[in-house]
């Protein structure tokens, strides 16, 4: 080999060093923004989708080496989730997209915390995606947090002293209080406390409870059962009920929520049935309905 062939050789190395070393500079990505919104919602299952959109300013496609999400309410993890969509294309924006699958059976466990919590909660998607950059990745953290909090007793409690007339006779509710009583993945306790005066002349015997709780129009309780209370005459007496709530219906209840836009309404009606001169008649002790809305996905 002559030593102009040689020299040429030497002078090429270092140019085609350093052309190998630009090709190897890639680009970080950026991350322009994160979205997050519900997707498909089914009896087991209750999807939020994520959308990233990423810009690459490289010449060439980024892979997508790792995804990880997982959702948590209360600490209590609900599901995880994968790419639907995951081509980060060359010098251009490409929009990732993320499916997290919250499963619904989850819920009965988070109501339990949630109504134990004072009805505070906290949603969290946690999770990440790794970029492959050839000569070294990139890991970029996803994050949601919304808390949610309900009073979906509202409005039932109440000092004000409220004449009302069944029949012929006469009767001042002169408070009631709800609150929750014991609650399980099996059954939510609603207590109802009730101080009634009788303004009559003679005893006034409750002999049983009509009541209905519901929400978005399914039917957690509904039924009626025996008190066996008397109120004598011009004297007050304390009514104590106890409504448990089916809390197989959570997982019903969750999806029509979700679709109707995070809000529920609930509609909680008591009916007291009282016996007087040999009669019965049926009053309206608690009668609410009110509404809460939630702000998980946004």
């Amino acid at each position: 080999m002559g030593f102009s062939r040689i020299l040429v050789i030497a002078l090429l190395i270092p140019i085609l060093i350093a052309g190998c070393s630009q090709e190897l500079t890639i680009g970080q990505p950026e991350i322009r923004g994160v979205s997050h919104e519900w997707g498909e919602v089914t009896t087991s299952t209750s999807e939020i989708i994520t959308k990233i959109v990423v810009y690459n300013p490289n010449p060439i496609p980024l892979p997508l080496k790792d995804v990880l999400t997982e959702v948590y309410m209360n600490n209590i993890k609900m599901g995880e989730g994968l790419a639907l969509k995951a081509e980060i294309k060359a010098n251009s924006e490409s929009t990732i997209l993320i499916s997290t699958k919250l499963e619904n059976d989850k819920i009965p466990e988070w109501w339990v915390s949630h109504i134990k919590n004072g009805e505070k909660s906290t949603m969290n998607v946690r999770g990440y995606l790794v970029f492959d950059l050839k000569v070294t990745e990139f890991k970029y953290p996803i994050e949601l947090s919304n808390p949610i909090e309900t009073d979906i007793l509202a409005g039932l409690s109440s000092n004000e002293p409220q004449k009302i007339s069944i029949g012929p006779a006469g009767l001042t509710i002169r408070s009631t209080k709800s609150y929750w009583g014991e609650v399980n993945e099996n059954y939510t306790e609603v207590i109802t406390t009730a101080t009634i005066y009788n303004d009559n002349l003679v005893p006034v015997k409750i002999m049983k409870i009509h009541y209905l709780v519901d929400m978005n129009g399914i039917k957690f309780s509904e039924g009626s059962s025996n008190v066996e209370t008397t109120i004598q005459p011009r004297s007050e007496a304390t009514l104590t009920y106890t409504i448990k709530l089916d809390n197989k219906m959570l997982d019903e209840w969750w999806v029509s929520h979700i679709e109707n836009g995070e809000k529920t309404k609930v509609k909680i009606v008591l009916q007291p049935v009282i016996e007087f001169a040999s009669k019965e008649y049926r009053f309206t002790l608690v009668e609410k309905v009110s509404e809460f809305i939630t702000h998980l996905v946004q």
